[in-house]
């Protein structure tokens, strides 16, 4: 997360590995335990976009606002999985590029530290069913085929690159982008009554 030091108030958005809010066995929040963590981390008005662990947040030193979310997760459900963080214009500038035609397309995050050396787009060799069709040290644009049951990319992407993965579905990417156009298009209402 070294790209949130001392930038503005965001939005921000953070993507949770494994959680589904409610599901104690994965040792998730509810939401209201997530939001209450983010507001008492300072990030009041922070709002979730889905089930899935996806929120989005107000913070001038998000790091600080992930790490002390963490720690009240870690209290109140025993979570302890891996938070990626993105600012919220990286992610509406990932949005115009998405294909939402593309079958059974995922979004995976991530934060690495250099790349393999793979040619895009770049078929899984065991399986055959996974296509990497865009990476890089930030993210990768992939999709799957019959006869998986679900995209394989978290585990994938984890193993060739060597650090945590957290996927979202296109779809979920896009209805992201559209809920922080709607609460960037109201904060500029705001300002412009002033």
């Amino acid at each position: 997360m070294a790209e949130t030091q001392g930038v503005g108030a965001g939005p921000w958005v953070a993507f949770f590995r494994n959680m589904n809010l409610g599901q104690r066995r994965s040792k998730s929040p509810t939401s209201g335990e997530l939001l209450s963590a983010f507001a008492d981390a300072g990030a009041a008005g922070a709002v979730n976009v889905q089930t899935n662990g996806t929120v989005i947040f107000p913070s001038t030193d998000p790091t600080h606002t992930i790490e002390s979310v963490r720690a009240a997760l870690r209290v109140i459900t025993g979570y302890q999985d891996t938070v990626i963080v993105r600012e919220g214009r990286w992610v509406l500038e990932l949005a115009v590029r998405l294909d939402p035609t593309v079958p059974h397309a995922d979004v995976s995050l991530f934060d690495a530290d250099g790349l393999p050396d793979l040619e895009l787009p770049w078929v899984e060799p065991t399986r055959r069913a996974l296509t990497v069709l865009a990476l890089d040290r930030r993210h990768a644009v992939s999709s799957w085929q019959e006869p998986l049951m679900g995209s394989n990319a978290t585990t994938v992407l984890g193993r060739l690159l060597g650090v945590p993965v957290t996927s979202r579905g296109v779809p979920t990417m896009l209805r992201l982008a559209t809920r922080l156009e709607s609460l960037l298009a109201w904060r500029r209402s705001l300002r412009g009554r002033r």
